[in-house]
């Protein structure tokens, strides 16, 4: 394929084809139809990363714009069951590390995953720099709320970390704070995001000796509008637009919140069958029902971004689909054209703290 000639004002996302449950199918289906999409923009360009047989045969099958895709091949991939370390050292040939090189070396903006998260965050911070100021880059996730916050009236709030790492000192955890104010900013348009610290108390003086510490911090630095802590009760109800927390706990958090709007809908099915009066009821509600599973889609936000690197990097869920995807390439496309690590560079360089 012919390769893509770059400019100044050209953008190129590279998409590791081969990562994820359906892939390359789903993900190269994905790329295809954001080729064509209008709403993507003039001068958007997909490099395809991946065994080049399968993704020519997958492309084959598809309606897409060939002078806005590339194909770059890369033979082996990581599998969800290996080891990251050790997959990375013995493949250097794999899709997710060729394409943390392309975009390392210039050939693309911003890089997009739905294969191993352990791998792709691990080769991204290895390809990466991260942004000065910063002692580490962290992973994050949205989950629904009953508010809706921003211009964008967006319903979801923002938990960081969430598996990048698994510890944090004080300053990373007021670094998560700069970054996480940074991207509800640009993603949601929201100007003045509350951050708030995952705690077992609300007091600031409770919790280990770094969340205690990091109480001090984000509540000194004039960037930041701290909210205060709060405990993992309060995290759905959506008080905080920002929730910072060390990644170990930030993944447990994440994914109570996960499980708990899965059995929901699992105890909803289960009494639909049980009773007439219950089957009554619960059609009644199916309005809400239907907005609540809408709102816990993870296919509809596309994919997390890791904050704190130099370059533009979104995991999808492995499980993701084509939308989930094109979702992900949409947000990928947003974060390269406001240059968030810019923008995250200058949350940093703002205000003052006087820790």
């Amino acid at each position: 394929m012919a390769r893509i000639v770059r400019s100044r004002e050209s953008i190129t996302i590279a998409v590791d084809a081969m990562g994820g449950d359906h892939a390359p199918a789903v993900v190269v289906a994905a790329v295809a139809e954001a080729s064509l999409r209008g709403g993507v923009g003039q001068g958007v360009n997909f490099l395809l990363v991946g065994d080049e047989i399968a993704m020519t045969e997958a492309l084959f099958e598809l309606d897409h714009n060939s002078e806005r895709i590339q194909l770059f091949h890369a033979p082996t991939v990581i599998g969800m069951g290996e080891r990251a370390q050790v997959a990375l050292e013995a493949r250097a040939d794999a899709s997710i590390v060729q394409a943390c090189a392309l975009v390392q070396a210039g050939e693309a903006d911003a890089l997009v995953s739905a294969g191993h998260p352990g791998a792709a965050v691990l080769a991204a911070t290895r390809h990466f720099g991260l942004v000065p100021g910063l002692g580490r880059a962290a992973l994050a996730s949205v989950y629904p709320t009953p508010r809706v916050r921003g211009e964008a009236e967006d319903p979801f709030s923002l938990i960081l970390d969430v598996g990048a790492s698994l510890r944090a000192k004080p300053d990373e955890l007021l670094g998560f704070g700069l970054m996480g104010s940074a991207y509800a900013r640009i993603v949601s348009r929201n100007e003045r995001p509350r951050v708030a610290l995952l705690s077992n108390s609300r007091e600031s003086t409770m919790g280990t000796p770094e969340v205690v510490r990091a109480h001090e911090l984000l509540s000194r630095h004039e960037a930041i509008n701290f909210y205060g802590n709060i405990e993992g009760h309060e995290i759905p109800r959506g008080l905080a637009d920002v929730v910072v927390c060390e990644g170990f706990v930030g993944d447990v958090a994440i994914k109570i919140l996960e499980g708990v709007s899965e059995a929901a809908f699992d105890l909803a099915r289960s009494a639909y069958h049980e009773r007439v009066a219950w089957r009554m009821g619960l059609k009644l509600l199916s309005g809400g029902l239907q907005k609540i599973k809408q709102l816990t889609d993870f296919e509809a936000y596309g994919g997390a971004p890791l904050l704190g690197l130099e370059k533009v990097v979104i995991l999808c869920h492995p499980r993701s689909g084509r939308r989930a995807v094109g979702n992900a390439l949409r947000l990928a496309i947003k974060n390269v054209r406001a240059e968030l690590p810019v923008a995250i560079a200058e949350a940093l360089d703002t205000g003052t703290s006087q820790g």
